[in-house]
């Protein structure tokens, strides 16, 4: 034990600890991980993209991971065994008390790390696009000088509360880390997507790359033949209108893929995404809640992001296709979503 604890501190003392974490594989065995971002400025030494934050990023991400771990237990603890205490926009569009209470878990573990960074959590916004896409046009409308170097952190504490109420695996917390001192808007500088009960971890810093449970992801390359590609179409319940452009959607892809997915969870589909297990997926009216994480994420681990016109996704955006890294960085499958879905008029609702 005491030989560990002294490996552990020589290696803190050398270079900046990211994460620990005890991951349970099954109920046999243990697995522990120790990994380390390369800091801010060897990271800039060495050629990689500069952020526009001076904040210690290695910090900033262990938070981000410790709110998720803190989160996900009591996901874990209450998944299929909790009620619905109300709803929103319809009866489709659910809240439980743990979605509160994972907020409230997160929301107080970053405010004791950084008192005066901002934060922006589905469940103090009320239900609606309108009043969604306000409450981040407020958290981002300062002047970044006004900002000083503050950060945004954007929330969903449980994303899929859906699959999480009903008790299907199918869920994550989602924390996005916004940089608002961009020099051509707000960066995305961080994001964690935790699924607690498949185990997985998904983490990026902007420009430091991708890594899932502690090893550096290696996401596989994608085919560009639409044929081989599996894609999941969302399932945006905001509206009878979004629900009907996504039932568009599928009858249009539906022939021309090895398979469709409709998995109600954003940032867990994006991951997935990012680790290739997904060629696409496509979804209507998104909140910066559902994307923000999973945003850097699948383009540190070198796929696309483009709002339907094909133009690049920012934070504000709403209707997304996320596309898995393909060959000399290529994006095919994405400029073929684009035309299916437009000549079956599904970008409109």
């Amino acid at each position: 034990m005491m030989i560990a604890t002294s490996l552990i501190r020589t290696i803190a003392a050398t270079s900046l600890i990211l994460y620990e974490v005890t991951a349970f594989r099954g109920r046999h065995s243990i697995h522990t991980k120790i990994y380390s971002y390369t800091t801010t400025l060897q990271a800039i030494k060495d050629g990689s993209p500069e952020i526009p934050t001076s904040r210690d990023m290695q910090q900033v991400i262990n938070i981000a991971e410790d709110a998720a771990m803190k989160a996900g237990k009591i996901m874990k603890k209450f998944t299929g065994r909790i009620a619905v205490s109300k709803t929103k926009m319809n009866a489709a569009d659910i809240v439980t008390e743990s979605d509160v209470e994972c907020q409230k878990i997160i929301e107080e573990t970053v405010n004791s790390a950084f008192p005066n960074d901002d934060f922006l959590g589905e469940e103090n916004v009320d239900a609606g696009s309108l009043a969604s896409a306000s409450a981040l046009a407020d958290a981002i409308g300062c002047d970044s000088e006004d900002k000083s170097d503050q950060l945004l952190w954007i929330v969903d504490p449980i994303d899929g509360t859906t699959n999480f109420q009903a008790g299907l695996p199918f869920f994550a917390v989602s924390i996005g880390v916004v940089s608002l001192r961009g020099e051509d808007g707000p960066v995305i500088v961080a994001g964690v997507i935790y699924n607690p009960v498949l185990n997985e971890m998904v983490t990026a810093v902007r420009g430091r790359g991708c890594y899932l449970n502690g090893e550096k992801l290696e996401a596989k390359i994608g085919s560009p033949d639409m044929k081989q590609a599996i894609i999941n179409v969302g399932f945006p319940v905001s509206s009878e209108s979004t629900l009907r452009a996504s039932s568009r959607a599928v009858a249009a892809l539906a022939t021309k893929v090895r398979g469709l997915r409709m998995i109600a969870s954003a940032s867990q589909v994006m991951s997935w995404v990012a680790q290739g297990k997904l060629a696409s997926y496509i979804s209507w009216d998104l909140n910066a809640w559902d994307v923000a994480a999973g945003m850097v994420i699948v383009e540190e681990a070198g796929g696309h992001i483009c709002n339907f016109d094909g133009t690049t996704a920012d934070i504000s955006s709403r209707d997304l296709i996320v596309t898995y890294k393909e060959e000399n960085g290529g994006c095919q499958i994405n400029k073929q979503i684009q035309e299916i879905l437009r000549e079956n008029n599904c970008l409109e609702y």
